[in-house]
């Protein structure tokens, strides 16, 4: 179907997902009947999942999440502990993110804080936002290494 001179120059234009699909197109007996429009709408399909998977891998990547693995639908309050599920459930739809509003989380050691802060990150993430994860003392180790640079609105930009 799609020579390999073809293949080649999709893959230089970074467009590696055309070309897989093509590839399988090609592999696949029953897909040779497929028209022309419905060929360029299944390329155009690959790419698209190619270039969101790859921008969601390098979000959570930059995140550097202490639990990469956290999910805000598996927060369970445990007895004893003050958790308001529904805030979470909230927090988890992003809203924050978009009015440009700070979170910060408080509570005793082992009550879940870092667990909260990668699953709202990782929605974030997964909502194509960027976020990071700090531990409060990296943070303010952050901003007093800036403050003796003078460099504390760049810092505070990135941040």
């Amino acid at each position: 179907m799609i020579d390999t001179d073809t293949l080649a120059r999709l893959r230089a234009m970074r467009l590696s997902g055309m070309a897989q699909c093509f590839e399988q197109i090609a592999e696949t007996p029953g897909q040779a009947n497929l028209t022309a429009p419905e060929v360029v709408k299944m390329a155009i399909e690959w790419e698209w999942e190619r270039r969101q998977n790859s921008k969601l891998t390098r979000l959570r990547r930059q995140a550097a999440l202490a639990q990469p693995q956290a999910d805000a639908a598996d927060i369970r309050t445990i007895p004893g502990r003050t958790l308001d599920t529904e805030m979470i459930t909230r927090l988890a739809v992003g809203t924050y993110i978009t009015k440009h509003q700070d979170l910060v989380l408080q509570g005793p050691t082992g009550s879940g804080k870092t667990y909260v802060a990668c699953a709202l990150a990782n929605k974030a993430c997964q909502q194509f936002h960027t976020a990071l994860y700090l531990p409060a003392a990296e943070l303010f180790d952050r901003l007093r290494a800036a403050d003796r640079a003078g460099d504390r609105p760049r810092v505070m930009d990135t941040l």
